[in-house]
């Protein structure tokens, strides 16, 4: 079976959150003049990175489970010395998975038995297994019993070369098989259903791992899965519009510092260590200057000292909005 982006190495920083926050407004359907002007926003692309992530060691550990005995499935299928090592497992998104796919040799597998379900919609377990590079033409030319190959390894095979490939990809299913039985207790089995290799393709999330061969012979061989074939996507949380009075409230007895500055002044270092008891220091404003009004460390007011019922104060004479627009 044959089939036919860029890949996220790390967790997104802010900025690339901010631009794909953007696309989703772009995207989303224009309201209606009737509908509410706030509404509250769910978040299901935060969710798919948290569910990803939590899936990737699941895939990952699938893969180490595997190396033995696909070994030893691809023993008969390959000449020479070799071995088979898992590289790592990485998020991508489907538009890559699809690109990677292009020119190799692709099969799909599907579970035998509804699994993972987390609510009363069944979902059955699918895979896409994939093999690239010099192993498919080695692997073709040892069936037809010819010589090792020394074609460019970077060249992607012919069609003759995938087809008779397809002993050797059969044996790394049904191996793989018997991993995902241990892991999960139930069947995975090889499947011709494009639409495997089409709800992948078009996911906006996909696990991938990667295990390439070292020794004779060049090529690698790739697991996808979307990560809600791995563990259960959790249940929806209702989005509910928060009460902004409510909040008002709330976050009008949190208590708060506020600074007043009467004044500052700079001094070099060798100055402050001549300091002696009854020092002066004449400070930048006057008496009736006005001063600021600091709360939590933001600018918020400017204020004149007085003196009232015999004690220091100050009277507030200029709000600040947006820490400098004076009011």
């Amino acid at each position: 079976m044959q089939s036919p982006g860029s890949v996220s190495e790390s967790l997104l920083d802010p900025l690339e959150m901010e631009a794909i926050q953007a696309a989703i407004r772009e995207t989303s359907p224009r309201r209606s003049a009737g509908a509410p002007e706030h509404e509250p926003t769910r978040l299901a692309l935060i969710t798919d990175d948290r569910i990803a992530e939590a899936a990737r060691p699941i895939l990952l550990n699938l893969a180490t489970r595997w190396i033995r005995s696909v070994t030893r499935a691809l023993r008969g299928h390959l000449p020479g010395s070799w071995q088979l090592d898992v590289v790592g497992a990485e998020v991508i998104d489907g538009a890559t998975a699809k690109e990677e796919l292009r020119g190799g040799w692709v099969a799909g597998m599907r579970g035998s038995a509804p699994a993972l379900t987390q609510d009363t919609s069944p979902v059955h377990p699918e895979m896409v297994l994939a093999a690239h590079g010099g192993v498919v033409d080695i692997a073709a030319a040892k069936r037809c019993g010819a010589a090792m190959p020394t074609s460019d390894s970077g060249r992607p095979p012919s069609a003759v070369s995938l087809r008779l490939f397809q002993p050797a990809g059969r044996a790394m299913i049904e191996s793989f098989g018997a991993a995902w039985h241990e892991v999960f207790a139930s069947d995975l089995l090889p499947s011709s259903d494009l639409a495997i290799v089409s709800a992948l393709i078009n996911a906006q999330t996909v696990i991938r791992v990667a295990l390439s061969f070292g020794g004779s012979i060049s090529g690698r061989v790739q697991l996808y899965a979307r990560p809600e074939m791995l563990m259960p996507r959790p249940a929806a949380l209702a989005a509910v519009k928060a009460n902004a009075q409510l909040i008002a409230n709330t976050l009008s007895n949190v208590p708060i510092e506020v600074v007043v500055e009467l004044g500052t002044l700079r001094m070099p270092l060798r100055q402050l260590r001549k300091l002696a008891h009854g020092a002066t220091f004449t400070l930048t404003g006057f008496v009736d200057s006005r001063v600021p009004v600091y709360c939590g460390g933001a600018l918020k007011a400017w204020a004149k000292p007085i003196v009232c019922r015999g004690v220091l104060a100050v009277q507030i004479e200029t709000i600040v909005h947006d820490q400098g627009i004076k009011s």
